[in-house]
């Protein structure tokens, strides 16, 4: 079966898309802003969301401005050993076509659908963020709906962590 693949362009140079998935700055502008971030081959980016550990992430490859490469670690079981991949090419001025790939993440796991309807919004926050400035990313709640967010996404999360 086919891993989830996405092909979009955006109005932005290479460089600028690499730094927003290179950087702590950048990830936490359109992933989340609770999360750890390495910046080098063998560091390991730890993705949070309610405060609860979604998933690590470990840094396979750089190549500027052409590749950035992670393999998951720890967190949901359907997504260790998957490897997300962003493939960066420049294709004019302010322009840069980008194919990512969650290779692992195919149609038979039972987290598909809602994993893929999630990548598509995050991608849309990458997008927002390099062309805008806009900074869409999640940030756990306060008070009482931190809460009970946090006991919602501990409770759904146990359907894949078992």
């Amino acid at each position: 079966m086919s891993s989830y693949v996405k092909r979009f362009e955006l109005s932005a140079s290479v460089e600028e898309v690499y730094k927003a998935i290179t950087t702590e700055k950048g990830i936490k502008s359109w992933w989340t802003v609770d999360c750890d971030i390495s910046t080098e081959i063998g560091g390991v980016h730890s993705f949070r969301f309610e405060r609860l550990l979604f998933n690590s992430m470990k840094i396979v490859n750089l190549v500027p401005n052409e590749k950035v490469h992670w393999t998951c670690v720890e967190g949901w079981n359907e997504w260790k050993g998957t490897d997300v991949v962003f493939l960066l090419r420049s294709i004019g001025t302010r322009k840069t076509s980008v194919e990512f790939q969650h290779n692992g993440l195919t149609p038979s796991l039972s987290c598909y659908k809602m994993c893929s309807k999630g990548w598509d919004d995050t991608l849309l926050h990458l997008q927002q963020y390099v062309e805008h400035g806009e900074a869409n990313a999640h940030v756990p709640k306060t008070g009482l709906k931190g809460v009970l967010s946090r006991t919602a996404f501990k409770v759904f999360s146990r359907k894949y962590t078992k």
